[in-house]
């Protein structure tokens, strides 16, 4: 009932103030656009080969424009699979929209580091192959307001096993068999008061999101997780922005899983089958033994946030991050272009100059004892179709990083 009312108020607020600002260009574009692109890959303790992406966003039905998005990338080589993707399906055009999603891949891998604290060594991890590994997910919106108030729900379904341990060389440390399952339910709310939804220059934007991750077993942790994502955007010169970010997530235990450190170490020790090495089945016990005690509330590092560092390199109950960006627009012009490969019309070019610090911790009186940064310099080519084709360079304390993706940082399911 809280929740409830809570949300209300928002409504209200967001009701009373929406024409304090107006937005620029049109919230729901139905301009097509489509890009293609050849995805080669190397994975260490995984593979290498080649993946092929096609998105394709506002496809028509006929003569019927829509918001519809399509997205799908085809994996061939020692990673076998695909994913397919469905956004923005308009259920009731311009207030309820579905996206649904699934991915099936042969193999994966993913880092584990000895220590989930800020000052651990960055090159002291081991790599988790998978295999058979399998995702789903559906996410419904209602939007209200021109997409300035938006509540959503978010369901996802995991599926893979573990299948082998390796070293950070990718050379086999023991072989494993152990399978995993779990779902999580966010359900949500994003406040969108700026002068537009893709490529804003001003105004501020609030998504929270609560995420339930229930007990998979007896012996499993059963948490929940709030976040905060807030941005801020000041305008600047003639049409640039100045953009400030604060990001909070805290996971909330309900009941504790086994911390149990002998009976980690064995439950590990039992999915070995083959070369098992004791000092790295003791590194996964630990790591377990602390999310069955604090919960995960995320990660830093990756696309998003600390850039510079790799994917997940930083995780723990608590996380927190502050970012700031000054996107310097050269052209707001809309010039239209088809280059075979990618089609869209552009409808801003910009130059990017961003720093970021974060910090995690499983107790919240420890967040900002160990921090570290990440600055770089980047370009956004945003377009009419809703694509924001962006390249970051960053820098850190563990080196550097280049990074090509298609939307602005900082993101969250609320987007």
């Amino acid at each position: 009932m809280k929740k409830l009312s809570f949300l209300f108020i928002i409504f209200i607020l967001i009701h009373s103030s929406v024409s304090a600002i107006e937005r620029r260009t049109e919230q729901f574009p139905t301009d097509f656009g489509y890009l293609t692109l050849p995805l080669p890959y190397v994975i260490p303790g995984a593979g290498m080969g080649l993946g092929f992406l096609g998105g394709f966003n506002n496809v028509p039905f006929g003569s019927t424009e829509t918001t519809l998005d399509l997205f799908a990338i085809l994996i061939t080589g020692d990673i076998g699979g695909g994913i397919v993707l469905a956004t923005d399906v308009p259920v009731i055009p311009e207030m309820f929209l579905l996206d649904v999603g699934q991915g099936n891949f042969d193999k994966g891998s993913f880092r584990s580091y000895r220590d989930r604290r800020m000052n651990s060594d960055p090159d002291d991890y081991v790599i988790s192959e998978l295999s058979d590994t399998r995702f789903r997910f559906t996410r419904l919106t209602l939007t209200f307001f021109d997409r300035m108030f938006d509540v959503f729900t978010f369901g996802t379904n995991n599926k893979s096993t573990l299948s082998a341990i390796r070293d950070k060389e990718g050379k086999l440390i023991y072989e494993a068999n152990q399978s995993f399952e779990g779902d999580s339910r966010s359900n949500g709310f994003q406040i969108d008061w700026t002068d537009d939804r893709t490529d804003p220059q001003k105004g501020l934007k609030l998504i929270y999101t609560n995420t339930d991750s229930p007990d998979s077993a007896s012996d499993s942790p059963d948490y929940f997780v709030q976040s905060y994502n807030f941005t801020g955007y000041i305008p600047v010169l003639s049409y640039s922005t100045f953009a400030l970010n604060w990001y909070r997530s805290g996971a909330t235990v309900r009941k504790q899983g086994n911390t149990d450190l002998d009976y980690l170490i064995a439950k590990e020790t039992a999915t070995c089958f083959s070369n098992c090495d004791s000092e790295t089945i003791a590194l996964l016990a630990k790591n377990r033994q602390a999310t069955n005690q604090y919960g995960s509330g995320g990660s830093l590092g990756g696309t998003e946030r600390m850039r510079s560092y790799v994917g997940g390199r930083f995780s723990g109950a608590q996380v927190e991050s502050r970012g700031a960006e000054f996107r310097w627009n050269l052209s707001d012009e809309k010039t239209a272009f088809d280059w075979y490969f990618i089609k869209d019309i552009r409808t801003g070019f910009q130059v990017a100059f961003f720093y970021e610090e974060g910090t995690v911790a499983d107790k919240t009186s420890d967040l900002w004892n160990e921090k570290r940064t990440s600055a770089g310099i980047g370009t956004r080519l945003v377009t009419g179709s809703g694509f924001v084709y962006r390249l970051d360079f960053a820098t850190g304390k563990e080196g550097g990083s280049t990074i090509v993706i298609f939307d602005y940082p900082w993101g969250t399911f609320g987007q």
